[in-house]
């Protein structure tokens, strides 16, 4: 399988012939922008590998992948939720749902402490329509890199089968070693399990 690696280095080739193409259509440079800007988010933030608690996407999170635990539970990896634009569409709903809990919870503690904050939009329909074409440029990128990563895992997996099992067990020890020797994370310490290597012992670590 690429890895995170090998996901990076083909979505910022998508980056680069994306923003070219759109240039010479003649695409403003905030469409531009806002398309870039959701590659790069589909990319380093929200990749399908959000499925993997152990994955390389979700350890950037640092300790608040805790919140995308849910996530990881109940999809299962390279399921439908990897699919592009149905798995796109879903994480970034989970993720806005993520924001929208969090802003609800300070408003909330903002009220108790005696603070107002006006969430109030005072634009019309026409500025409301003008902002919701910008997401629609950032859901677009999103969607061509989550394309790319897709079709990078099924590439990888057909080439993979059609090479001798020997081969494929040596490569397989290879990246074990690989593993174990240079990404391995330091044991808790109480010399226990971490709690995602309990909940997910046999899981992908790339």
């Amino acid at each position: 399988m690429p890895g995170f690696v090998g996901h990076t280095t083909a979505n910022a080739l998508v980056l680069v012939g994306t923003t070219g193409v759109m240039w010479a259509q003649g695409w403003s440079v905030p469409d531009i922008l806002a398309v870039d800007a959701g590659i790069v988010i589909a990319t380093l933030v929200l990749s399908p590998d959000m499925d993997l608690y152990t994955s390389k996407s979700m350890r950037q999170w640092g300790w608040r992948r805790i919140f995308w635990l849910p996530y990881a539970k109940l999809a299962k990896h390279r399921d439908r939720l990897h699919l592009p634009v149905l798995g796109t569409a879903v994480r970034w709903l989970y993720w806005a749902a993520l924001i929208a809990l969090a802003v609800m919870l300070f408003r909330f503690l903002f009220r108790r402490v005696g603070l107002q904050i006006d969430f109030s939009f005072d634009g019309d329909s026409a500025d409301i329509v003008y902002n919701l074409l910008y997401l629609a440029d950032v859901f677009l990128g999103a969607v061509l890199a989550d394309t790319m990563h897709y079709v990078l895992d099924m590439t990888t997996t057909h080439i993979k089968r059609l090479v001798p099992r020997r081969y494929r067990d040596r490569y397989d020890r290879y990246l074990t070693n690989h593993w174990e020797h240079d990404h391995k994370e330091p044991p808790t310490p109480n010399g226990g399990a971490r709690s995602w290597e309990r909940n997910f012992p046999q899981r992908d670590r790339r």
